[in-house]
C-alpha cells in the first residue's frame, strides 16, 4: 500500500479533501470542547468575588457605591445594579480610549502586584485593557481581555514595581462609544519571598508525587527498618537546550550537551532557508547528522520550523515568487521536511511568529496557516503541532501577541475543517530583555493560555546581556517550572564556542558562565538525586519524589541482603504503593 509520505502533491490534496468530509463530527465535538475551555471560564452571568478581597483596592465590589473611585479623562462614572442585585461601576459618555474610572494606589519598589477585575461592555465585544499610569505620565499595560456585552469576563494581569510611587489604575477600550463596566477589582502585592514561597509550594504539588513503599519478607510480614536507597536516573520534566551544527565537529560540545540535556531544538538547521537555499536543490545533510547524534544520545527533538511567517526570513528565491508559484513551493516544502522526519520528532513548530507576521496569509489567503497545520498533522500524526511566538509572556505592551490574541489564533487553527482533532501546542519563545522580567504578568499570561487546555512549552528562553542576566534567568525559569500548564522548557543558549553569544551557558573553553551555573543548579535542584529512607514498624515508608525514572535498592538492616527494582513516577499515574519483597 502506498504510504502518505509517498503520495504526489495532488494525491495529498485529494486525500485531505476526503479527510475533510470524514471529520465533521469530530470537528463539532472538538469545537464545543475548545469553546468551553476558552470562553466559558471567561464569560459569566455574574462576576465572582474579588481576589484577595480586593487587596489594596478601596471598595473593590462597589458595595459603597463609587466611593474611592474617580473619573479619568472625559466622560462620567456611576454605580449600577444588576437585576440580581449586584453592584458595579460604569464609565459612560466616553470620548477617548482611556476615558474611564480610576483609583490611586501607592506602589512599593521590589514588590510584585497581581491584578484582576471582572469587566463587561455595553454592546458588542471589545478588548479592555488594565493600565497603570505613573506620576510622570508613563503607561504600564497590566493585562487584557475580550469583554462582551451580556456576560462578565475576567481580566488578569500584573507587574513588578521598579519604583516607589503612586499610580492610577485605569481601564482602556479603543472604542470610546461603548461603556466600560467593572466589578470585583483586585490589586494584591507580594514580596519576593512570598512569591518564591508560592512557586515552591506549586512545584511540590505539580512536579512531585508522594510514593509509598511497603517492604515485606517472603511470608508477607512487615520488614521493619529496611533501608531504601533511591536514585533518580532520568528527569520527568523536559528541560532542554538549543543546538546548532557546531556540535557535529566538536567533541567538547557533544560531551557538554549530552551530559546535561535530553531535549533540544535545532536553532536554524531545519529551517527552509537552510535546507533549500536554491530552488529545487534540497540538502538535509546537516540536520540529518544532528538527528542521528540526538538519537544516539537519547535526545528528543522539537522540529523548528516548517514555515516562518516573517517576510525577511524566507529563502531569497521564495521572496520573488508569484502566489501560484509560492503555493506550489510551500506544498513541496511541507511535504518534504515533514515526511522526512515523521515519527522522529516530539513537536513541530508549524508556523513561527504567525501573530507578528503574515507572509503566507498575505500571499495565499487568510487560511494558509490553518491549512499548513492540517497537512503537517496528516503527514506526521504522532507529533504535536505548535504555534511559536515571542513577547506573549515577555512584554505586556506588545498588543499583537497578548494571550487573548494568541488564544484567538489557536481557535482559528483548530476551527478550520479537518483540524478539530489536532494535537496542538502553545510555543512561547521567551526572549527576555535585560530589564527586570515582569514575572507577575508572565504568570497571568500562563494562567490564561493554560485555560485553553493545550500544553505550553517555553521554546527559546534567553535573557539579553546585562548585569543581572543570570538572576533574571533564574526568576523566569522558576516561574515557568512552577506553573502547572507548562510542560517543557528549552533555552535558546549554549556554549560560546558554538556561537551562542546572547546568553552563553559556557565560555569558549566550556567552563560554565553565570547563566550556565543557574541552569546546572536548577537541573540539580529539580531532580530527587540520591535519597535514603527506612521502613517503619509496619514496613511502610513514604517519600515525595520528582517525576521521572528511578532505581531503588532495599537492604535488610541486619543481614545486609538486598534487592533492586526500577520504577517510574509520572503525572499520569495515580499515587501508588510499591510492594517490595526481600528474601533473607
Amino acid at each position: 500500500m502506498t504510504t502518505l509520505q509517498q503520495l504526489r502533491q495532488d494525491d495529498i490534496y485529494s486525500f485531505l479533501n476526503i479527510c475533510r468530509q470524514n471529520v465533521i463530527i469530530f470537528y463539532d465535538y472538538a469545537m464545543k470542547n475548545l469553546t468551553s475551555r476558552i470562553s466559558m471560564k471567561q464569560c459569566l452571568a455574574e462576576p465572582r468575588r474579588a481576589h484577595y478581597r480586593g487587596g489594596l483596592i478601596i471598595n473593590p465590589e462597589f458595595n459603597s457605591g463609587i466611593e474611592g473611585w474617580s473619573v479619568f479623562g472625559q466622560g462620567a462614572i456611576k454605580e449600577r445594579t444588576s437585576k440580581g442585585g449586584n453592584r458595579f461601576i460604569v464609565a459612560h459618555s466616553r470620548r477617548k480610549p482611556l476615558d474611564s474610572f480610576s483609583q490611586k494606589i501607592q506602589l512599593e519598589k521590589g514588590k510584585l502586584y497581581s491584578f484582576s477585575a471582572w469587566v463587561q461592555i455595553s454592546e458588542g465585544s471589545e478588548t479592555v485593557t488594565a493600565v497603570f499610569k505613573t506620576y510622570d505620565g508613563k503607561l504600564i499595560y497590566g493585562g487584557r481581555v475580550l469583554a462582551k456585552h451580556g456576560c462578565w469576563s475576567l481580566l488578569k494581569g500584573g507587574f513588578v514595581a521598579n519604583f516607589t510611587s503612586p499610580v492610577l489604575i485605569i481601564f482602556e477600550s479603543k472604542n470610546a462609544r461603548v461603556e466600560i463596566w467593572a466589578d470585583s477589582v483586585s490589586l494584591q502585592p507580594f514580596t519576593k519571598e512570598q512569591w518564591r514561597s508560592h512557586q515552591d509550594k506549586s512545584i511540590e504539588k505539580v512536579r512531585k508525587q508522594k510514593v509509598r513503599f511497603h517492604l515485606t519478607y517472603a511470608n508477607k510480614t512487615a520488614l521493619e527498618g529496611g533501608v531504601i536507597s533511591i536514585k533518580q536516573i532520568k528527569s520527568g520534566f523536559p528541560f532542554g537546550c538549543g543546538m546548532n551544527h557546531y556540535i557535529l565537529t566538536s567533541t567538547e560540545y557533544q560531551n557538554w550537551f549530552a551530559s546535561r540535556f535530553k531535549f533540544t531544538t535545532f536553532t536554524n538547521e531545519m529551517k527552509w532557508y537552510s535546507t533549500e537555499k536554491i530552488q529545487g536543490e534540497e540538502n538535509y545533510t546537516i540536520p540529518d547528522a544532528m538527528v542521528k547524534f540526538c538519537k544516539h544520545n537519547g535526545i528528543s527533538i522539537r522540529g523548528h520550523n516548517i514555515f516562518w511567517d516573517n517576510p525577511k526570513h524566507q529563502p531569497q528565491w521564495v521572496k520573488t515568487l508569484s502566489p501560484k508559484d509560492l503555493k506550489e513551493a510551500a506544498a513541496t516544502r511541507i511535504n518534504s521536511v515533514t515526511s522526512r522526519y515523521a515519527g522522529q520528532l516530539i513537536h513541530w513548530d508549524v508556523m513561527n511568529e504567525n501573530l507578528h507576521f503574515s507572509f503566507y496569509e498575505d500571499n495565499l489567503g487568510k487560511n494558509a496557516s490553518a491549512e499548513f497545520y492540517r497537512t503537517a498533522q496528516l503527514l506526521d500524526p504522532s507529533t504535536t503541532m505548535f504555534l511559536n511566538e515571542y513577547n506573549t509572556i515577555e512584554l505586556s505592551k506588545d498588543k499583537a501577541v497578548n494571550p487573548l490574541n494568541y488564544a484567538k489564533k489557536l481557535e482559528e487553527i483548530i476551527s478550520y475543517p479537518g483540524n478539530a482533532n489536532m494535537s496542538l501546542g502553545i510555543g512561547l519563545q521567551g526572549h527576555f530583555s535585560s530589564d527586570k522580567p515582569n514575572i507577575a504578568y508572565m504568570r497571568s499570561a500562563l494562567d490564561l493560555l493554560g485555560s485553553t487546555g493545550f500544553p505550553i512549552w517555553l521554546t527559546e528562553v534567553d535573557v539579553d546581556k546585562g548585569p543581572n542576566q543570570s538572576q533574571y534567568l533564574e526568576e523566569i525559569l522558576r516561574e515557568a517550572y512552577s506553573h502547572p500548564a507548562v510542560k517543557g522548557i528549552i533555552s535558546f543558549a549554549g556554549p560560546e564556542a558554538a556561537g551562542f553569544n546572547v546568553m552563553p551557558l559556557a565560555d569558549k573553553d566550556f567552563n560554565s558562565t553565570a547563566a550556565g551555573d543557574v541552569v546546572d543548579k536548577l537541573l540539580h535542584e529539580w531532580k530527587s538525586g540520591a535519597l535514603e529512607t527506612a521502613a517503619g514498624s509496619n514496613g511502610f515508608s513514604e517519600i515525595s519524589l520528582f517525576y521521572g525514572d528511578y532505581n531503588i535498592t532495599i537492604k535488610h538492616p541486619v543481614t545486609n541482603s538486598s534487592t533492586s527494582i526500577s520504577f517510574k513516577v509520572t503525572e499520569e499515574l495515580p499515587r501508588e504503593t510499591i510492594h517490595v519483597q526481600i528474601n533473607v
